[in-house]
């Protein structure tokens, strides 16, 4: 099937985001998923919220629980977490319980360190927070002096 415009996505959903590797999420009503560009479902299941694809894998919500999903909309690990963020440099924030951490696409954790808060790795480093201080740490967790 044929691209559809914008105008024409935004007259079939209440909601559309922007297309990021060949999908983007949508909702109607209560349900979020991915569509294709042709407005085609991409896979069957529907979520309580969705978020783009990176690297692969796109952020998700069922109930109270986040995780990642493939783009056929199986889930990419069977851990679930409290918050997740997407994907930079094939790792991911999340938190789990009051902590947070980075994890692989598989779901296990990058290292063994657990933060009061972290953020997203962009180019090789991610920020964070222990107590009261604030430091970069690489991704296998060491702290950059």
């Amino acid at each position: 099937m044929e691209a559809l415009s914008r105008e024409e996505l935004e007259r079939m959903f209440d909601w559309v985001s922007d297309f990021q590797e060949g999908l983007t999420w949508v909702r109607k009503g209560t349900e979020w998923y991915h569509i294709n560009e042709d407005g085609t479902p991409a896979y069957e299941q529907r979520f309580d919220e969705t978020h783009f694809f990176c690297e692969g894998l796109a952020w998700v919500r069922k109930g109270t629980e986040w995780y990642h999903i493939n783009e056929d909309g199986t889930p990419a690990y069977e851990q679930r977490f409290d918050r997740v963020g997407s994907f930079h440099g094939d790792l991911a924030v999340i938190k789990k319980g009051k902590t947070w951490y980075h994890i692989r696409k598989d779901g296990t954790p990058a290292y063994e360190q657990r933060f009061d808060w972290a953020g997203s790795f962009r180019e090789g480093l991610a920020g964070v927070r222990k107590g009261d201080e604030h430091y970069h740490i690489r991704p296998d967790g060491t702290r950059v002096s």
